[in-house]
């Protein structure tokens, strides 16, 4: 046990200039990337090749590592992409792709005014702060989804961005929720595309309201789902329902 606890693998070894340059944080997040990368290499060599070098990061894993936040990562790579280290994808955040060349470069630098530059050029701005708070929120807000059909779950998907975006508030609950009562009012794939599309439009975070839409303007009076109201009214099951 204290050989385990006091191994090298339970140390992080930082480049004291870049540290210098950049920040601690930013050291200690580009070292975790070099220790994750030659691992990357190794198992999934097709993957990098056919991404042009992208490659997903396991942000939890870099979080337990270096204690560096999720959301503090993502504002990292804005920093690092800035002077050429890093680019991520932006359509997907926890995709990215390292150039370790363009960091050698960086860091050998010895001309002071340059190095200023370099430093000018990597801070942090407000409005960069601000992204990656939000981008933070939306992948925290995404690991709630539970879905299986690709279409439903990107418009899901979409629903939280559009919500987050949009500053309407979220949570996991919601996320969950809004989940729970669109699976019980309907197992129909195109009723749910259409609940999910009236709750993106409209900004709903809530299924509720988004039903009450639905059932106003798009359900039908025969063959209406689970949940909702049979033509006469008793508010029964409607038996010729195929859903």
């Amino acid at each position: 046990m204290y050989v385990d606890l006091m191994s090298p693998y339970g140390f992080l070894q930082v480049n004291i200039k870049l540290a210098n340059m950049l920040g601690l944080e930013a050291a200690a997040y580009w070292a975790e990337l070099l220790n994750v990368y030659p691992r990357v290499i190794r198992k999934k060599q097709d993957e990098l090749f056919s991404n042009g070098g992208f490659f997903v990061i396991d942000r939890e894993y870099v979080e337990s590592r270096t204690t560096i936040t999720k959301e503090r990562q993502i504002e990292l790579d804005k920093a690092l992409e800035r002077v050429g280290a890093l680019h991520s994808d932006p359509n997907d955040p926890n995709r990215i792709k390292i150039d370790v060349e363009s960091m050698y470069a960086v860091i050998v630098e010895d001309d002071p005014k340059a190095i200023k530059e370099i430093q000018k050029k990597a801070k942090t701005r407000r409005d960069d702060a601000t992204k990656a708070k939000r981008e933070g929120i939306r992948l925290n807000l995404r690991t709630a989804l539970i879905e299986q059909d690709p279409e439903v779950l990107s418009a899901m998907q979409l629903w939280i961005d559009t919500l987050v975006d949009g500053k309407k508030f979220m949570s996991k609950p919601t996320v969950t929720a809004f989940q729970t009562n669109l699976n019980s009012y309907t197992q129909s794939k195109a009723a749910k595309l259409k609940i999910i599309e009236i709750a993106t439009t409209n900004g709903y975070n809530e299924f509720a309201w988004a039903k009450q839409v639905y059932e106003k303007s798009y359900s039908k009076p025969i063959g209406t789902f689970i949940g909702s109201q049979t033509p006469n009214g008793s508010g029964k099951i409607d038996p010729n329902s195929g859903f």
